[in-house]
C-alpha cells in the first residue's frame, strides 16, 4: 500500500479487498480508495457520478476504486499506524445529524496488512462507528455523528505477514473486545479527537 495527498485529496493506492458505505460503496476488489475535499456548499445532482468523474480527473480506474467525500482540508487527515492497521480519518461536526443542526463529514478508513473474514470486514465498520460516537461523546457533543459520515474497511490481498501473531492466521472478527477491535477504536478515538482539535471543535 501507498497512499499521498493531492490536490486536496486522500490517495490510497494497494490491491484490496473492501468494503465501503460511500456513495459508490458496497463490497469490491479495490486498486484505490480516494477521500476527496469538496465545497462545504457542496450539493451536486447526482453525487456517485461526481465521484465517477472525480476518478476519472484523477487518472484512476473507475471500476476498481472507493470513493468519499468530505469537507474537511486534508491538512487535517489523521493517520495511525501501528502493526497491521492504519486508520485515515478526516473529521469535521459542522453538521451534526438530524437531531443537531450543525456541517461537516467524520470519514474513516481503515486498512489491514492482515486478511479479514468477511465477518470482520463487516465487524469493523459496527467497531468503527461505535468509536466515533464515543470519541464525540468524550468531547462534550450530544450527537454521535454526522449525516455525511461514511465507512471504508479494506485488507491488502498481496501483504505477506511478518510475525507470528493474529495477522499471520487472518482476522475473523472485528468486535471491540478482539485484538483487532480493541486497534479500530484506539486508532479512532485518537484520530477524531485530534482531527476536530486541529479544527477548533
Amino acid at each position: 500500500m501507498r497512499y499521498y495527498a493531492k490536490d486536496s485529496t486522500l490517495v490510497i493506492e494497494g490491491n484490496f479487498e473492501a468494503v465501503s458505505t460511500g456513495l459508490n460503496g458496497g463490497r469490491a476488489r479495490v486498486k484505490y480508495i480516494f477521500n476527496r475535499q469538496v465545497p462545504r456548499t457542496f450539493n451536486p445532482p447526482d453525487p456517485r457520478e461526481f465521484i465517477k468523474e472525480e476518478a476519472l480527473k484523477m487518472g484512476l480506474e473507475v471500476a476498481n476504486t472507493f470513493g468519499l467525500l468530505t469537507a474537511v482540508n486534508m491538512e487535517y487527515l489523521q493517520v495511525i499506524e501501528d502493526d497491521y492497521l492504519t486508520a485515515f480519518i478526516t473529521a469535521g461536526v459542522s453538521n451534526g445529524s438530524k437531531f443537531r443542526a450543525k456541517v461537516g463529514t467524520i470519514n474513516i478508513i481503515l486498512v489491514s496488512k492482515a486478511r479479514l473474514s468477511e465477518t470482520a470486514l463487516l465487524g469493523a465498520i459496527i467497531t468503527a462507528t461505535e468509536a466515533k460516537g464515543l470519541a464525540l461523546l468524550e468531547k462534550g457533543y450530544t450527537f454521535l455523528g454526522t449525516n455525511t459520515d461514511a465507512v471504508v474497511v479494506a485488507y491488502e490481498i498481496d501483504s505477506e505477514p511478518d510475525s507470528e501473531s493474529e495477522k499471520n492466521q487472518g482476522i475473523p472478527y472485528a468486535g471491540s473486545s478482539t485484538e483487532f477491535g480493541k486497534k479500530i477504536t484506539e486508532a479512532v478515538i485518537k484520530g477524531i479527537k485530534a482531527g476536530l482539535e486541529l479544527r477548533g471543535e
